[in-house]
């Protein structure tokens, strides 16, 4: 797919931003967008209706799965719970 021009899927726009990084900053950089990322994926599977059904041990584990994306992007980017309101 990536042979016709002008044509970028998710796939191809992470594999550009992971080939761009030359330091560990950028490195730090992309982890934490990936964490983020797999956080609101996961956030948004949880609240789909047909997992309205699942059970509360269910719902605990894939919540706590991702608030641990979350932990770990504000960890790479040393952001605290001090420096967040909303914690």
């Amino acid at each position: 797919m990536q042979h016709i021009r002008d044509i970028a899927t998710e796939q191809s726009k992470r594999d550009l931003r992971w080939n761009e990084a030359r330091t560990l900053a950028d490195c730090d950089r992309y982890m934490a967008i990936e964490a983020q990322r797999a956080g609101a994926i996961g956030f948004a599977h949880v609240r789909k209706p047909e997992n309205a059904v699942m059970g509360p041990n269910w719902l605990r584990g894939a919540l706590a799965t991702v608030e641990d994306h979350y932990r770990y992007a504000r960890e790479i980017m040393n952001v605290t719970d001090e420096d967040q309101f909303y914690a």
